[in-house]
């Protein structure tokens, strides 16, 4: 019995999941990489989707200019996640 208010899913999120064990290994082992495959699968997501979501759900349509800004940081900020390891 579901004795919250939350709704009961049944569906398992792995790509959650398997985002969430590398952002925890990878802050320990200080893998910075780890940010710039995240930050670029979020442009990508944004991109194809046409919204982004930076505290607050900003659209392509409703925001171009702000939704555009926020793509943009997150490829600027994977390319200096992988800045580390370019020697």
């Amino acid at each position: 019995m579901n004795t919250t208010n939350f709704p009961i899913r049944k569906t398992i999120k792995w790509k959650t999941i398997l985002a969430l064990v590398l952002i925890f290994i990878g802050s320990i082992m200080g893998w910075s990489w780890v940010w710039g495959v995240l930050f670029l699968f979020w442009a990508g997501t944004d991109i194809i989707y046409q919204e982004t979501h930076l505290i607050e759900q900003i659209t392509r349509s409703e925001n171009p200019i702000l939704y555009w800004i926020v793509v943009v940081n997150w490829i600027v900020l994977s390319l200096f996640s992988f800045i580390p390891y370019t020697g």
